[in-house]
């Protein structure tokens, strides 16, 4: 019998449903990450991966300015953002360059400060995961493992 693949974690649901395939190939399930959230194929405590970032500047009461853009984050959007912050729900990342994320803090009734750490659930894990060299495991604050990323860089 050939080999019938199908991929992609948005179908990882309905796979079953196609008798044709012999195996699937999900990505993204993994981790899961914001994309999977807003397709409602996971829910935020089901997203493994977080980015750290550092809140560098508050240029106005209702603006913060992250130390990560799109060379960590990715440049990828859903639901007008470009990912979760776990400690402020209701902040929206609004727009990316290179090195910063801009946020809009109008919704939050509290607010970051100026070098305080967050946790950024990513839109789409499977690009942040190529733009990074190692992955760490981490256990109520503590560092548990690194593990690098064996294909970083090899896209063809």
């Amino acid at each position: 019998m050939p080999e019938v693949s199908g991929g992609g974690t948005g179908a990882s649901t309905t796979a079953h449903e196609i008798p044709e395939l012999t195996e699937i190939r999900v990505g993204t399930y993994i981790f899961n990450d914001m994309n999977c959230v807003s397709g409602g194929w996971a829910t935020l405590d089901d997203c493994a991966m977080s980015v750290m970032a550092t809140v560098v500047s508050r240029p106005t009461a209702d603006r913060a300015i992250l130390d990560s853009g799109s060379k960590t984050l990715a440049a990828d959007r859903v639901n007008d953002g470009h990912g979760h912050i776990r400690e402020y729900p209701e902040a929206r990342i609004y727009k990316l360059n290179e090195e910063h994320g801009f946020v809009d803090l109008s919704a939050c009734e509290r607010k970051p400060r100026i070098g305080e750490q967050v946790r950024i659930v990513p839109v789409h894990t499977c690009v942040v995961s190529n733009l990074h060299f190692q992955l760490h495991g981490v256990r109520d604050g503590v560092v548990e493992r690194e593990w690098p990323v064996a294909a970083r860089g090899l896209v063809r």
